[in-house]
């Protein structure tokens, strides 16, 4: 009987190791259909990993900086003082009802000095996430290169141009990286969206208006159901 037991035991561990590692993806998101398209929406302090604590930070949770007046929550800003990193998010676009294609990237920021990075995606891009900075290029990765003095959405790339900001997601979940270029502590990253509609332009009262949605799979309790699963 014991050792029925542990070879029980055993199977659900082996069963909580497969299952999809959900919990590392963004875990509170937004979804809507405005304009044409689809949208997801997450705050830029729900990223998933970043390389470091000293490049990407939480301006009100790490102290970097006070959040501007008007921001949704705490901000991530680039206090590197000159150093590059990364930051990384997850999100999946199957949730908001959206299919693999072209897809716009947007952000709700403060950049008053144009203090741009870039953006990397997963398949867009390249088929790994990478360990080491890629060969970004102008325009083609650029993301925030505006004169950005109050809280915008901001859709384009490049003074004007799509540069970076359209990009082609995946089924199901995608992988976002944004890599240093220029950004700096003057640079609020507020809300991301991403929208199957090129043309849709957000606002405030659309992001208040999106539904909350939160990940299917809670993973404090998997094992628990796993296990009850076996008993079964």
């Amino acid at each position: 009987m014991r050792n029925i037991s542990q070879l029980t035991l055993s199977l659900a561990l082996c069963l909580l190791l497969m299952q999809p590692f959900a919990g590392f993806a963004v875990e509170e998101f937004k979804v809507s259909k405005f304009g044409k398209g689809k949208q997801v929406w997450f705050e830029a302090e729900a990223f998933d990993e970043r390389d470091s604590e000293d490049v990407y930070k939480l301006g009100k949770g790490e102290k970097a900086v006070d959040p501007a007046d008007g921001a949704f929550g705490d901000i991530i800003t680039n206090a590197g003082a000159g150093k590059k990193g990364w930051i990384l998010y997850r999100f999946d676009i199957s949730r908001a009802g959206g299919k693999a294609g072209e897809w716009r990237f947007i952000g709700r920021l403060i950049n008053p000095s144009n203090h741009s990075d870039w953006l990397w995606v997963l398949g867009d891009d390249g088929d790994k996430i990478p360990d080491a900075e890629p060969a970004f290029a102008r325009p083609a990765d650029i993301i925030f290169e505006e004169n950005v003095p109050a809280w915008t959405w901001m859709r384009t790339g490049d003074f004007g141009q799509d540069a970076g900001t359209i990009n082609e997601l995946q089924d199901g979940e995608n992988v976002m990286m944004i890599w240093t270029r220029q950004s700096s502590l003057q640079v609020q990253y507020d809300v991301f969206c991403w929208s199957s509609d090129l043309e849709y332009e957000p606002t405030d009262e659309d992001y208040e208006k999106a539904e909350s949605k939160t990940l299917p799979v809670e993973p404090d309790g998997l094992l628990t159901t796993t296990w009850g699963r076996l008993k079964q």
